[in-house]
């Protein structure tokens, strides 16, 4: 059976997490998938489970070392052929009816390259409502407020969505390519988007799919992280600096939340 959507997981040492997310995706996606993990050098038995389980749509790349975020997702990307793709993190637990609303969603519009869900946490606080603001100025909107009826609970365009689960639809690719492979880990998502953007098309925020994200569960080491962060950032900086020009303080995408897929 022919795969509606590809589902790209870059995984590194998050085996408990990955083994969620997976049997989430299990279960509440009825519609022809195929789950691509791409291992980075895990060393935690996350490749030993994948060839355990024996799923018919599910494929495992594993990378000897660390790739970085970028370069596992792009490997990811072209192993599939569906015509959507999702960029998930492992730290991302399906619900029912999930995937539905964002294919309608993106079924509105040709223009729409990009949609995603709204995110959050096990206390019921929004880690993804959308990157709102501008160019130079935009920031991940509501992070952590309760979600509560009726708050942020329109499909609307939004600077970016949340990396942690990126729907991307496959015949934009030849225009936009993959994703930067400079950026090691954080800004990969924001970056794609702003070429979106500089491309004519749409990104666009769809509450009516709602996900549970739990968050930077795996990576304690906190220095590494702000190592890969500020290593992205002046990249980001430096590759966006015209549009970016009117700040000197530019907040990129979901990146507080970031933390589980390097």
């Amino acid at each position: 059976m022919t795969s509606l959507i590809d589902i790209v997981v870059v995984n590194f040492n998050t085996l408990s997490l990955l083994k969620e997310c997976l049997y989430s995706i299990r279960a509440y996606t009825p519609q022809p998938h195929q789950i691509v993990v791409v291992d980075n050098g895990s060393t935690d038995g996350s490749s030993q489970l994948l060839q355990e389980l024996h799923w018919p749509n599910l494929k495992l790349i594993a990378n000897a070392e660390n790739r970085g975020y970028a370069k596992a997702c792009n490997q990811g990307i072209q192993s599939g052929e569906a015509e959507y793709v999702l960029l998930l993190n492992s730290d991302v637990q399906m619900q029912p009816g999930w995937l539905d609303p964002l294919l309608v969603c993106l079924q509105t519009d040709p223009k729409i390259a990009v949609v995603g869900p709204k995110l959050v946490d096990r206390r019921g606080r929004l880690t993804g409502a959308g990157i709102v603001g501008s160019y130079a100025n935009h920031w991940p909107r509501a992070l952590l407020e309760v979600d509560v009826p009726g708050k942020y609970d329109e499909v609307e365009d939004c600077i970016s969505v949340c990396g942690a689960a990126y729907l991307m639809r496959r015949s934009v690719l030849p225009v936009l390519g993959l994703l930067d492979e400079n950026y090691f880990f954080y800004f990969e998502e924001t970056d794609y988007s702003f070429r979106v953007h500089q491309a004519g098309y749409r990104v666009v925020f769809c509450p009516h799919s709602r996900l549970i994200h739990l968050l930077g569960q795996s990576c304690k080491d906190h220095q590494l992280l702000r190592r890969y962060f500020e290593d992205s950032q002046a990249y980001f900086r430096k590759k966006w600096a015209t549009l970016l020009a009117p700040s000197t303080q530019p907040t990129a995408s979901c990146e507080q939340t970031r933390g589980n897929e390097t």
